[in-house]
């Protein structure tokens, strides 16, 4: 760890190796592309910028705990259950099962569960970075840079004191892509550029690690060419009995049919 001595922004190796689960038709290298005039950036993900963006965790645990978020029963629909379990002096597993047994009659996926095929379509990659500086987008001396570069921009996103770590660490794309978009234009002190940015999962911990997540800029894939310093290996099938795979689900109180 080291702060650059231009920009202020704190600088951290980058993670060897680095794990990602994608969908096996689109490769672990091949994330959507995001345009320059976009004024919508609701759909884009956290450190999204103009380009092509590929995010990867530092261990598979972490990998699966962002894979499957979109999956989890959210605090608003356990609430639910257990309003309408009380209302009807019912116990709450009844209550969710018929409500999941609704939700697979017209063909959809309850909250809280994943349909057993969605493992088959996609594989976990084992990524390899080349050295390179990353950006840690926790680290107190990040902070105040962004805070000095950004303050006017800041302001009219609606922070009217100073970014935090729950900004960073939030769902507000018109923040977060802001600031990856200045993160990634800077030109550090040894004259090169960051590789990408490093920011702790919202998860937590795995237990097996710190929770640490990558964002990596393509910055060569973005002008035609196809040596970004990145590999990955062909992919690992996703098993039933995986237990990176099962630890997400137990996190995320996932069941699967």
């Amino acid at each position: 760890m080291r702060t650059c001595t231009k920009t202020g922004l704190a600088l951290v190796d980058g993670p060897v190796p680095a794990y990602r689960v994608a969908k096996e038709s689109y490769g672990p290298l091949n994330p959507q592309e995001r345009g320059l005039l976009s004024d919508d950036r609701s759909d884009w993900y956290r450190f999204d910028t103009p380009g092509r963006t590929v995010y990867a965790a530092e261990d598979p645990q972490t990998a699966f705990l962002e894979a499957l978020s979109w999956a989890r029963m959210t605090a608003a629909h356990k609430d639910h259950l257990e309003k309408t379990a009380a209302f009807f002096d019912a116990p709450v597993e009844t209550i969710r099962r018929e409500v999941e047994e609704q939700w697979h009659a017209n063909g959809h996926m309850a909250p809280g569960w994943i349909p057993a095929n969605w493992r088959e379509g996609r594989l976990l990659y084992c990524l390899q970075f080349e050295p390179g500086p990353w950006v840690d987008m926790a680290h107190a001396d990040t902070i105040a840079a962004l805070n000095g570069a950004l303050g006017s921009l800041l302001y009219e996103a609606d922070i009217d004191e100073t970014l935090t770590l729950a900004e960073i660490t939030s769902g507000r794309r018109e923040i977060t892509t802001l600031l990856a978009s200045w993160v990634r234009e800077q030109v550090l002190d040894d004259g090169s550029y960051p590789m990408g940015v490093r920011f702790p999962s919202k998860h937590g911990a795995s237990g097996h690690g710190h929770g640490w997540c990558f964002a990596f800029w393509m910055r060569r894939a973005d002008v035609g060419l196809e040596d970004d310093p990145v590999t990955a290996d062909p992919g690992q099938a996703i098993a039933n009995d995986n237990p990176a795979y099962n630890f997400a689900r137990d996190r995320h109180g996932i069941m699967s049919r």
